[in-house]
């Protein structure tokens, strides 16, 4: 039977609870903590793979000398890896504020431990962070070699 009435049209009733389809702010901030990591890791890489000048190319005295290219070189280079440590800094300052946001509001749907959990694990993270010497990728190194 095809309903003609529109008050026999069964009505969608929406469900309770979180919308799944719906991205929240801190899942945007930790994509774009990704995000930037990324392009920092990409500016290290351009800074191990940028070759120094070649001294042949120098030899017949054109401008600019050897020397001037070759500090030209450590510049750019150095200008690489800072680019590097900022967009790394700020990248995993901004992942860690978005777990941390992510912990505390973002988790009603979860157990009381398992939240506990991610908030202690955010908390030690932020404090590791900032009182450290010793950087992310290093940690993630060293407890590579156990």
């Amino acid at each position: 039977m095809i309903p003609t009435v529109p008050s026999q049209v069964p009505k969608k009733t929406k469900a309770k609870g979180r919308n799944s389809s719906k991205v929240s702010n801190p899942d945007l901030l930790i994509s774009v903590a990704f995000f930037i990591i990324i392009i920092g890791i990409a500016f290290s890489f351009l800074s191990e793979v940028s070759s120094p000048p070649e001294v042949d190319d120098f030899e017949d005295g054109s401008e600019p000398t050897y020397e001037e290219a070759l500090e030209d070189h450590e510049a750019q280079k150095r200008a690489y890896d800072g680019i590097y440590f900022l967009f790394s800094s700020v990248g995993t300052v901004i992942l860690a504020g978005g777990l941390f946001f992510k912990a505390t509001g973002d988790s009603e749907h979860l157990p009381d431990w398992a939240r506990t959990a991610l908030i202690a694990g955010a908390m030690w993270f932020l404090v590791r962070l900032f009182t450290t010497e010793l950087s992310l990728f290093e940690t993630v190194t060293l407890l590579a070699l156990l």
